[in-house]
This record gives C-alpha cells, structure tokens and sequence, in this order.
C-alpha cells in the first residue's frame, strides 16, 4: 500500500510536469506540492510506527497474564524468567512467522513437591507447556491503520494439559493517544473475557527508557479459584485486574512489574533479539574486498603463459576466500579455446555471494582468446553446481555496459561434473588438504530426570577432517566433558517403561563416567553421475552411538525445488565406553522383564524434500523403517532466515505403539542452528546446533550415517537473503 501511495503521488507531479512548461511558476503550486510531501511522510509514519510490543509472564505477546493480539518481529527470539508467585516461569518465544508464534514454558510449583519422585531429589513440582498463536490480521501490516490486529490461540496444547487455554482476541493501537486496547474471550483456564489497556506516555522522548515506558492494566480471565491444577496459594483472589508497567532497556530487554490477583507482586525480564534478521554481532570487516584490480585481459601467448595465468587464477581465488583445485585449457568444436575450472567454497553460506566473487575475479583475469569458461563448485568430494561464463558477456560487465542480474541471466548455473569433456591440458592442480582441525563448544541436556528437573553435559568436541587420496573424504570428532551432572542418571523412564528395542532411551550412558571419548571416525566417498543424481557411501563410526555402512542416491537437478531420494544403513550399536561394538540390546517384556536380544539395526528410507522459496520453508518426508524395527513417516518442516540460522520442527508416526502416560506416543521435536560467524569478523560455514526431543524414547528413531547428501547440495545452492552487488 506505502508503494501504491508513493507511486500515485509521483504520477500526479508528473502530470503535473506534463501539462505546464514551467509547473514552479506559481506560489499556490510550491506550497501545494510541500502539502503533498507532508502527507505522504505522514502516511508511512502511520504505517511504520508501532507501540512497544510486550511480553506477558508466559512470554507470550501480551500483557502480564493474559495475551495480546500482536506479533513480535519475524525470526525474533526471547528467552525470559518471571516471578510470578506461587510459581517461577522459564520460557522461550520464537517468531517463526509474522503470523505464528511459538513459545514453551518450564513452571514451577513454589513449595509443592513432585508427588511421584519428589522426595528423591527432583524437588518442586513442574510443568512444561508448549503454546503457539495465530495472527490472523495485524494492524498496519496490510498498509492500514484503522483495522485491529486479529489472533488467536492455544496455552499448554500438548502434554498433560494441565494449563490449556484457548482464546480469540482483538487489539488496536491509537497512535494518537499512545494507547493499545485489547479484548478477548477464552475457554479453559482463561474462563470468560479479558482485556488490557497500555499507554506509552513518552513515545516521542528521545530518551530511550522513556520511550519505551508503559503503564499496563489488564483483566484477568484466569479462573484461579476453580482451576483444578491450579497451586493451592494461587486460588485465592482479591481482584481479578493487575496494574503495573513494562519498561524496555538497551534494546534486548524488557522488565516489567505488577499487581497479581491483588494479593502479591509479580516480575519479570526477558531479553530478546531478531537472530532471523541479523547480521551477526560484529560486521564483517575481515572478508576480502570484491576483486577489481590488477586487470589482465592479455591473451595467451608469450606475454602471458598458461603458467602465469594458472598462478594469477590461484592467487585472485584465494584472496578472495575460495580455493581453485583444478584448472584445464581445452578446445571446443571450432578450435577455440575455453576454461574449466574446479573451485571449493570453504568461507561463504551463500550461493550468490560466491557467485559475485567468482564473476568479478573472472571478467578481470580471462584472457582475449578464452571464448567461454565453466566453473564447477565441489563440496564434500561432491561437485554440486557449475557456472558457464561466456567472455563477451564477462568484458561487458567489466566495462559497466550490464550488471549483475543480467550476467546471472546470461551465466546460467548449471549441471556440475567430476572432469572437463573432450580433449583437455592440465594447467593447475592442487591438492587437498590431507586434514583439517575442527573445534567448537557443545551442550547436551537432559530434562525431567528423577533427582534433579535439568541435567547437562558441557564441553567441547574437535579433531581432524579432510581427505585421503585427494577424494576420500573423512572425519574423526573427539569429545571432552569439562563438566557434567549426568553421572547418576538412569536410562529407564520408571513410569513409561518402553516396550521396543532399546535403541535410544538409552542414550545418556555414552555421556556419561568418562571426560574423553571418540564420537566420529568414519569414510565418505560421494559421485555427481550426472543429470542432476548423486550417490554416495559411507563407513565407520557415526555417532556415539552407533557405527556400520551406509549407502545413499539422490535425485537433484538444478534449479529445482523438488528431490528425491533412498537411503539404506546397517549399523551395530557401540559399547558405552571404548570403541568396540555389541550385537546385543534390550528390551523389556510386558511385564518390564528386561532381556538381552541380539540386534544388528537396519534402517531404509525413500526421501522427499521440497523447498519453498517464498517462505524459505523446506519439507522433508522420510518413509520407511526406523531403527527399533518400527515402519512409518517422519515430517520435519524448517524454516530459514536471512541471517542463515535455521528453526525446524518435527513429528514421526509409526507402527510402534509406544505408550507414555497412557497416550500412544509419537516422536516429536525442536531444532536450530546459528551460523558461527554471528561472533566473528569474517564469514563462515560452521553452525552451531540444538535440538530438543519432546521425550527420549526408542520410537522413531534414526542413527546418523555421515553427510546427507540433500544438505550437502542445498548448502551449496542455496541463497538467503543476499543481493548482487
């Protein structure tokens, strides 16, 4: 709509031109034009502007308990701690859309101890909540003012329930009154209507903690006094309206305070940033420069060897944080002269940015006589993509004569291969690094365990990878516990014995009585068999848990949102210490008898992924056995965002039959990644990584067999956010 606005008042001033040969001739026309512009900077004001966007106790978009109608920006996350007694509230928020946000809650029950292990040293009593809301209109976001923003949602949708609220609300802001209004209506624990008023008195200080100071009131709708899981010193109330203020500090956090069921004071502060959004902690003053100079356009000849050529080609390329491999001069059809080279991207997550780097190098260093030159980009021993310049078009860009997006056009990317086509002379090999060493921090948590609510392992993991024989690539990964509270746990959920092969449940026994352990070792060789296929196999340990031999083919032309593929692995579980591996595993008969049996884990899978661009939104769907000998789907949905972090969501169905607290239970979870050079000065490709079962079962499990071959290819083609320069 601002575009629509602006597009209409330009047309008008150019009527304007158009219809009189000297449009500034008169007084009344200057002033009306200034009217104009004022109109127009009020407009996008209107549309720009918002109040202060606040977070409720369960940190979700509202008021102190109860909801708002409104949406934080999208890929914002927030991590927040309230006091609202009689419990304490962890909770994280991420926006994973503008119109759906998702938070879960960690409570716990002041002074009420867990009545099934309690007094084995688990404590208070908890609950997790998972909560998610909808927008179904946001004010301003469709370029008008007047309409309110629309949502609704669910509190504590999954799991035992004991706090599930559904509600619909409405919320408009008078900017001119500096004013937010929010009514709704909600069934369950939220029982009847509710509403809430905040006014930002010193919007328009230029002070940042006045601007963002508000005063809230709002009704609460919760039904302390007949909520049968409510804390017994919650159900009494003395008024059902909470009045207090909210505050925004430093531009990442928030502090409120108030009045709670007029009977106590209740606080919180969260801290919140747009990870989708940004562009890491430091900017990225050590990436090289785009190549511009030297020129050397020189032919090949006396002047310029193919010697010099192949050094200035390796040099330019590592300057610019690529490394050239190979480079072949060969001759096509009418005797003319054309390039192939093979390029490894070890620093940039963007396709278009390695693109623009290659495309400056190359229209500056190709000589005369060169007609075209492919370019094949390799990862992982793979060659994933290659790009077809045509010199002409090169010398073009260089002179200014077309830009970027028009040499893209021209310089289709295009099917990659192992080795140049017909005749060719090697110029220039270099081999690959024999190993490099990896490092990084790692967390493992552990939730709901019997003598405490939290447990954790933290340290790090690192070691060598590379390649044997310049194409066999391979891993080794140690891991070293700095410190860890995992040592007395138990791999047996007492209350939910499972039924299946102990294929994961068991997992917390490879963390735990040992500071150091061999997590990784294994071999990868993977093949581009053209037309868009790749295969690869693998052999070795791929987990802590398990190692064996894995073989994968996948179906992925360019340019192409859809691919398919197989995937088979035979794996043995590993000892929980040492390196050796057992054909042996439990399981527990109906009775929760537990028997050794002899396995040897099998998994297959037809694969399908899809990637919607628009959304940045990819869909995977895995069809066929699990680990524990189970058959059925599992469905990941991500979402990615311009600062390349990664936020995904997932849900298996199988045959199992696993029950837990009396429900048949499906594998489920969360996961993100931020890339690493959030903390540096230059670009990188490492990302750090989490993620988070909903329980820790044996249905629906996987192992790991070494790189996937989807990731491997998308990672390589994949744009997020970056423009041409």
């Amino acid at each position: 709509m601002r575009v629509v606005r602006k597009a209409c008042f330009f047309l008008s001033l150019a009527l304007r031109l158009l219809a009189d040969t000297n449009p500034w001739q008169s007084q009344e026309e200057m002033s009306q034009l200034f009217k104009d512009l004022s109109l127009v900077k009020t407009i996008d004001r209107d549309v720009k502007e918002r109040l202060p966007f606040f977070y409720n106790y369960a940190l979700i978009g509202g008021y102190f308990s109860m909801p708002s109608a409104k949406m934080a920006d999208v890929g914002t996350m927030a991590l927040g701690f309230s006091k609202a007694s009689p419990y304490d509230i962890y909770s994280l928020n991420f926006q994973m859309f503008s119109h759906i946000e998702l938070v879960g809650n960690y409570r716990v029950f002041q002074g009420v101890t867990e009545s099934g292990f309690g007094h084995l040293g688990f404590g208070d009593d908890t609950d997790r909540t998972a909560n998610v809301k909808f927008a179904l209109y946001q004010q301003r976001k469709g370029g008008l003012k007047y309409p309110p923003s629309f949502s609704f949602g669910f509190e504590d949708f999954y799991g035992s329930r004991r706090f599930y609220s559904f509600y619909v609300c409405a919320t408009q802001e008078l900017l001119d009154y500096n004013l937010e209004l929010t009514l709704g209506y909600g069934r369950g624990r939220i029982k009847g209507f509710f509403g809430g008023v905040a006014w930002t008195p010193f919007r328009a200080s230029k002070r940042k903690m006045l601007k963002e100071f508000s005063l809230i009131a709002e009704y609460d709708a919760v039904d302390y006094q007949h909520h049968v899981n409510e804390h017994p010193q919650a159900r009494k109330v003395k008024t059902p309206v909470n009045i207090g203020f909210s505050v925004n500090l430093l531009d990442f956090l928030q502090v409120k305070m108030s009045t709670l069921r007029g009977k106590t004071l209740a606080g919180s502060a969260a801290i919140y940033y747009n990870i989708g959004d940004s562009k890491g902690f430091f900017a990225k003053v050590s990436n090289p420069a785009f190549y511009t100079a030297p020129v050397n356009t020189e032919s090949l000849g006396l002047l310029r060897t193919e010697k010099e050529l192949a050094q200035e080609l390796a040099y330019a390329f590592c300057q610019q944080g690529l490394n050239l491999y190979t480079l072949y001069l060969l001759e096509n059809s009418k005797g003319e002269k054309t390039l192939w080279l093979k390029v490894i991207n070890t620093r940039y997550r963007q396709e278009l940015q390695v693109r623009d780097r290659i495309q400056h190098l190359l229209s500056s260093l190709i000589p005369a006589d060169i007609v075209n030159t492919t370019v094949v980009i390799e990862a992982d021993g793979i060659p994933t993509q290659a790009y077809f310049f045509q010199t002409k078009y090169l010398s073009k860009f260089r002179e200014g004569e077309i830009g970027d997006q028009e040499l893209q056009t021209l310089s289709p990317m295009i099917e990659g291969s192992h080795t140049p086509q017909g005749n060719a002379s090697l110029l220039y090999r270099r081999k690959k690094d024999i190993w490099t060493f990896t490092f990084r921090p790692r967390l493992i948590t552990f939730f709901g365990s019997t003598t405490g609510k939290i447990k954790y392992s933290a340290g790090f993991v690192g070691g060598p990878e590379g390649y044997i024989f310049d194409n066999i690539y391979y891993k080794i990964q140690a891991a070293y516990n700095l410190s860890s509270s995992l040592c007395k746990l138990k791999d047996i959920d007492v209350y939910n014995i499972s039924h299946l092969l102990i294929v994961r449940s068991d997992n917390i026994k490879y963390y735990q009585g040992h500071n150091f352990s061999l997590e990784e070792a294994y071999l990868q060789k993977g093949y581009n068999l053209g037309n868009g296929w790749f295969t690869r196999c693998a052999l070795g340990y791929f987990e802590p848990a398990y190692g064996g031999l894995a073989l994968e083919s996948l179906y992925y032309p360019v340019n192409s949102n859809w691919a398919f593929g197989i995937e088979a692995a035979g794996v043995l579980k590993r000892h929980y210490h040492g390196i050796g591996f057992t054909t042996k595993t439990r399981k527990f008969t109906a009775q929760d008898i537990p028997k050794e049996e002899h396995f040897i884990g099998y998994q297959y899978f037809f694969d399908i992924y899809y990637e919607y661009r628009p959304w940045n939104i990819d869909v995977k769907v895995m069809i066929g056995q699990f680990l524990a000998r189970d058959k059925g789907a599992r469905f990941e949905l991500s979402r990615y965002y311009p600062s390349g972090m990664r936020f995904s969501i997932w849900y298996t169905m199988t045959n199992a039959g696993d029950i837990v607290n009396g429900k048949r239970y499906y594998d489920k979870g969360i996961a993100f990644s931020i890339p690493f050079d959030f903390f540096l000065k230059k670009s990188s490709r490492s990302m750090l990584g989490y993620a988070m079962s909903a329980w820790l079962r044996d249905v629906g499990a996987t192992a790991a067999t070494g790189k996937k071959l989807y990731y491997t290819v998308q990672t390589e083609r994949q744009n997020i956010g970056y423009k041409l320069e």
